[in-house]
């Protein structure tokens, strides 16, 4: 870790700062170690600075097996080949997101006065295939609603995990991370702490703050978050996950993918549907953009065009043939 690296290296914060310092070691580890401990001070969500550092680690360990150490020496053509090396072992959409994780990591040199010009100015991002996410289905999410066993805490607090994915279309780090305080009744709300440290909050619904309480109910202890696990600890994003794919799978749903993020799709498509605003939708589902969130406009399109082909089917249409 950063911090445990500046205690052993017993760094001083005075006329050499602990950026300064790990800047100066001069090689792409030390501007890595010294990056990471930037996004901390802006407090980007743990998440985000994970993702970088997995990322963008892996790129600077690609360097050092190239025999590259120092920023400077990275040339367009090196992100070339490390990217291509990626789409050999990552779909599409992983290897776009190494390419931006490392253009950030340059501008950040570029801003810290230590390249003059990122490499990867002129170069254009992989392309990503626009892909139709499926949502759930009503009868998919009713097949792992039966699947919990409201006689038992674990089958209560899964039914309180998904209707809260549902009704809110919360990312898995946010509605993982949900503690009580953050959770009001009254104003029928919670708080999260979504992307970029930028705070919303979101709606819930009379269902959904029913299947709340009843979880709430069968807890006592004195953790202040949210979720717990059947042993009564702290419920991880990981165990949401994990928790999300076996009652899909149990639940025999192969025609959408069981994720927590196939809920956060059927909140927004299921919204669009039940006539909500898109600017509405943007901004319960904390997309900093709409580009995003048409995502979703373009899902319950294909839906519908689909629904109404076998009004206007050509062939379906078309007299005298059988």
């Amino acid at each position: 870790m950063v911090i445990e690296h500046m205690n052993q290296e017993k760094t001083q914060i005075g006329s050499l700062s602990a950026l300064e310092h790990m800047i100066a070691l001069g090689d792409l580890s030390g501007n890595l170690k010294a990056f990471l401990l930037s996004c901390k001070v802006e407090e980007l969500s743990p998440v985000t600075v994970k993702d970088y550092e997995q990322k963008i680690g892996t790129f600077v360990k690609f360097c050092s097996d190239i025999g590259m150490a120092a920023p400077s020496e990275v040339t367009v053509n090196q992100v070339r080949l490390f990217l291509l090396n990626l789409q050999q072992r990552c779909n599409p959409h992983s290897v776009h997101d190494y390419y931006g994780c490392v253009k950030r990591f340059f501008n950040w040199l570029v801003s810290e006065g230590v390249l003059k010009a990122n490499p990867m100015a002129s170069m254009r991002s992989p392309r990503v295939p626009r892909r139709i996410i499926r949502p759930f289905s009503a009868d998919h999410i009713k097949d792992m609603l039966l699947l919990c066993n409201e006689s038992k805490f674990l089958g209560v607090r899964n039914r309180a995990i998904i209707l809260t994915l549902l009704d809110t279309g919360l990312r898995l780090s946010e509605v993982a991370n949900i503690q009580l305080r953050d959770v009001d009744f009254d104003q029928e709300t919670i708080k999260v702490m979504g992307k970029g440290a930028r705070e919303r909050v979101v709606g819930i619904g009379k269902r959904t703050q029913k299947a709340l309480l009843r979880y709430l109910l069968m807890r006592n202890d004195k953790y202040s978050c949210l979720w717990l696990t059947e042993e009564r600890t702290p419920l991880q994003w990981r165990d949401v996950q994990i928790m999300i794919r076996r009652l899909g799978k149990r639940a025999g749903i192969t025609s959408a993918r069981p994720s927590p993020h196939t809920f956060r799709h059927t909140f927004g498509t299921q919204a669009l549907r039940n006539k909500a605003d898109i600017r509405e939708v943007q901004s319960l589902l904390g997309h900093s953009t709409l580009k995003t969130t048409l995502t979703y406009v373009a899902t319950v399109n294909s839906e519908d065009a689909i629904k109404s082909h076998r009004r206007f089917s050509p062939v379906d249409n078309l007299k005298g043939i059988q």
